[in-house]
């Protein structure tokens, strides 16, 4: 499931640091100089799934080129990093049509979460938060690599629980393509997490095997926690 973002940039190589996150969440980023005339010009050739750009000042101009992206590329989420605090700045952008908005300076890890969870389809979106909340809750940081593997995964047995019993032939290529990757790349950095998680003492209280765990039982014991937490995943 390849999806494609496109990030403006300031002077201070902000949206380097946006791309870095949302690559490692499955996303093909793009950047391009936070100008709206670079924008517009990257926006007609590569009309990306979504845009995310920073806004330093409020003026008609930002206005109306907010209104003519919002009509001429319709389905395509924008995302607006404000470093202005102004509730009539924010309200007339939403009534415009973007999909979020952000008060600089906050935490690219959180903002980046919350692009990735409004990217999903709406029948996935709770499910993925939900996740991310009982991961975190275990002390484990989405900063973390492997950490959105993990939450693809539990994800993807959540929906095909089946998949699980054929983890080369189904379930990492289910995976990967969620996470615009490779089976290989799935597998390795899952064992990576469950490196990472034996390390720092996660433990999963019904599993009672060894550690670190295989992949199988990592996201098996995983989902039957989380499922019993979150009962309505039952």
């Amino acid at each position: 499931m390849k999806r494609n973002l496109l990030t403006g940039d300031n002077i201070d190589g902000i949206g380097w640091i946006f791309a870095d996150i949302l690559t490692t969440m499955g996303f093909n980023v793009k950047r391009c100089s936070n100008l709206r005339s670079c924008i517009e010009k990257e926006c007609a050739a590569n009309t990306p799934d979504g845009l995310i750009f920073f806004v330093t000042n409020e003026n008609e101009e930002l206005y109306s080129f907010t209104e003519e992206l919002v009509s001429k590329y319709v389905g395509m989420r924008i995302f607006v990093l404000s470093y202005i605090k102004s509730y009539r700045l924010r309200k007339q952008l939403e009534d415009i049509g973007i999909t979020g908005y952000f008060l600089m300076p906050d935490l690219p890890s959180e903002i980046c979460k919350w692009i990735l969870a409004d990217m999903l389809p709406d029948d996935e979106r709770t499910l993925f938060l939900n996740i991310i909340e009982y991961l975190e809750a275990k002390g484990i940081s989405c900063m973390k690599t492997g950490f959105y593997y993990m939450c693809s995964a539990m994800m993807a047995g959540i929906f095909m629980p089946r998949l699980l019993s054929r983890m080369t032939a189904g379930f990492y290529p289910l995976v990967a393509e969620r996470m615009n990757s490779t089976p290989q790349c799935v597998d390795q950095s899952l064992r990576r997490f469950s490196k990472y998680i034996t390390e720092h003492g996660v433990r999963f209280d019904a599993y009672k095997g060894t550690y670190p765990m295989t992949n199988t039982n990592l996201i098996s014991s995983a989902i039957d926690e989380f499922s019993e937490l979150y009962d309505i995943y039952k």
